[in-house]
Order: structure tokens, then C-alpha cells, then sequence
């Protein structure tokens, strides 16, 4: 009977041991599962590295965020959809085309999320076309590599 106890309080042990460990494990898998949305039905093509550089495949895409990092225009694209604005993403930038009114004609939620998307980079509003639309643009450096200036 003894014996037999030592097998159930060790058994227990083992599963209690296992669930902690795999804990962490399915939380990170979590992380990644959001970036493999992302990443799919071809939308890897039009995401960027936090580098600038495009992706080779869907699987490099995954890949970027499974590293802790989600891929370039992440939080750009979510704050324009929420202006109702016209998202365009480029190798080192991004834009967002919305309309002030409704929304300001600088809205802080889009620099906010270049400040996500870029932390090297810089953000920038101007007036086109109209009186009310208006693009903030996120340059992902301060200066566009390959670029020059002056």
C-alpha cells in the first residue's frame, strides 16, 4: 500500500511538472499564432522586416514574429483601418490617407503606431488634395537607407 501511494504522489509530481513547463511553451505559441494570421492568404507579401527588407516567404514572415517581433506596418495598418483611412505600405514607410473631420487632423494613435512599427524611424502629417484629407506617413529610420539627402 505504501508503495503504491509513492506511485500516485509521483505520478502527480511528473503531471504537475509537465504542465508547468508547457505553461510558457503554449503562451509564446499564442504570440506566434497572432503573427501567422498575419502572415497569411498572401499577406506576407505586402508586410516588411523591421529592417525594411520584403519576405522571401510566408514562412519567413512567421518566423519574424515567432522572434518577438511583428512584422513592419503592423500597427500602422490597425490604427488607419480604425480612421477609416487608406493604408498603403512601401519597402521603408508606410502611409495612411484619413479624412479630418471626423477624425484630427493629427491623430496621435497613428504616431503612437509608427513609434510601434519604427523606433528609429520618424512620422510626419500633411493636408492633401483637400481641405479635408489628410496622410500621416512613418519613415521606418530617421533617414531612408540608399537615400540621400540635401
Amino acid at each position: 500500500m505504501h508503495r503504491l501511494r509513492c506511485v500516485v504522489v509521483i505520478g502527480a509530481l511528473t503531471v504537475a511538472v509537465c504542465v508547468v513547463a508547457a505553461g510558457p511553451a503554449a503562451a509564446a505559441k499564442g504570440g506566434n499564432n497572432d503573427t501567422a494570421k498575419l502572415c497569411q492568404k498572401g499577406t506576407w507579401k505586402t508586410l516588411v522586416t523591421n529592417t525594411g527588407d520584403p519576405f522571401a516567404t510566408q514562412g519567413d514572415c512567421v518566423n519574424d514574429g515567432a522572434q518577438g517581433s511583428a512584422p513592419f506596418g503592423t500597427a500602422g495598418k490597425t490604427v488607419c483601418a480604425a480612421l477609416g483611412g487608406r493604408f498603403e505600405l512601401r519597402t521603408a514607410s508606410w502611409s495612411c490617407v484619413y479624412a479630418s473631420p471626423p477624425n484630427p487632423q493629427q491623430p496621435p494613435d497613428l504616431a503612437i503606431a509608427c513609434a510601434a512599427d519604427a523606433p528609429q524611424g520618424t512620422f510626419e502629417t500633411e493636408q492633401i488634395q483637400s481641405e479635408d484629407l489628410w496622410v500621416g506617413i512613418c519613415l521606418q529610420f530617421a533617414t531612408v537607407p540608399g537615400v540621400r539627402t540635401g
